[in-house]
């Protein structure tokens, strides 16, 4: 009886062992394939520190510059406005900037311009969204092309 007893002993101990292996491996592959994910999300997006930049480069007046979070008003109260998200960006436009983004719409592939998809400001009733820091370069020249929402000389 103690012959058999050590050799299911050993029996157990070496299951034991092959099971632990196993998971080992299988965490270290997640794991890398999680950070190949986060690497790329941290490279499409840009801060509110650089789009406040961007407005000050196009000539648009940020109305609230100091705001926390990532929502900036171009030009007075009721201007357009941006909201920066984690792999997009969507302005909140005015009828007026809406109308002369409208015209340009078919040359960039990555926006999106819904009429009246905000509901919720009465000032800023149309949504413009689009992922590309290039896209929103251009858009911002025409942003500034509306006279309420550029930077006004002090005399």
């Amino acid at each position: 009886m103690a012959a058999t007893k050590t050799t299911n002993t050993k029996v157990t101990a070496n299951k034991a062992t092959k099971k632990v292996d196993t998971k080992a491996k299988a965490v270290k592959t997640e794991t890398k394939k999680v950070d190949a994910k986060n690497t790329e999300k941290k490279n499409q997006t840009i801060t509110i520190q650089e789009v406040v930049a961007m407005y000050a480069d196009a000539g648009i007046k940020c109305y609230n510059p100091e705001c926390k979070g990532n929502y900036r008003i171009m030009g007075s109260k009721k201007g357009s406005s941006l909201n920066l998200q984690k792999t997009r960006y969507i302005i909140y436009s005015t009828d007026t900037d809406y109308e002369a983004v409208e015209a340009v719409k078919d040359k960039y592939q990555d926006l999106v311009l819904v009429k009246g998809g905000n509901a919720q400001d009465h000032s800023r009733p149309n949504k413009v969204e689009f992922s590309a820091v290039d896209t929103l370069k251009a858009l911002l020249k025409i942003y500034a092309t509306n006279p309420e929402n550029q930077v006004v000389a002090t005399k």
